[in-house]
């Protein structure tokens, strides 16, 4: 895991380069009784790649933590569980070192900023009555 003040105040200015070749879909909806994965997937050789990373941060961890996936592994993919690390949001993004010394990202922007994505952890019984009432 990497804890860095410096880091949070620069990272989310970085620019980072854009690829069609990683993927990740946010879920629609997280809930703060049950564990999530954060995955993401990527078409590049795993020869090509030196490092992926998932960096999140919550309201009550406010500096970035880096997960780092074994490039080995056949899925990238983090759990989360809120019961054990409770929060209100999370807010997240994902990393891809290739060996050739470029860094790519996803979630950017069209200028090559990063996007992080933000997601409330919102509680279940709450979320289906407001479904049911037509309210989302």
């Amino acid at each position: 895991m990497l804890f860095c003040q410096e880091l949070d105040s620069k990272i989310e200015k970085s620019k980072f380069l854009a690829s069609k070749k990683i993927f990740h879909h946010p879920h629609k909806v997280l809930f703060n009784s049950r564990g999530f994965d954060l995955e993401v997937f990527t078409d590049y050789e795993r020869d090509q790649i030196k490092q992926v990373s998932l960096f999140y941060r919550t309201n009550s961890q406010p500096r970035y933590r880096e997960v780092p996936f074994s490039k080995t592994a056949d899925r990238f993919s983090f759990r989360y569980d809120p019961l054990v690390n409770p929060a209100n949001y999370i807010t997240y993004f994902f990393t891809v070192e290739l060996i050739n010394g470029s860094v790519l990202a996803t979630p950017i922007d069209s200028s090559g900023l990063l996007k992080p994505v933000t997601m409330n952890l919102v509680d279940p019984m709450k979320y289906f009555k407001e479904r049911a009432e037509g309210k989302f």
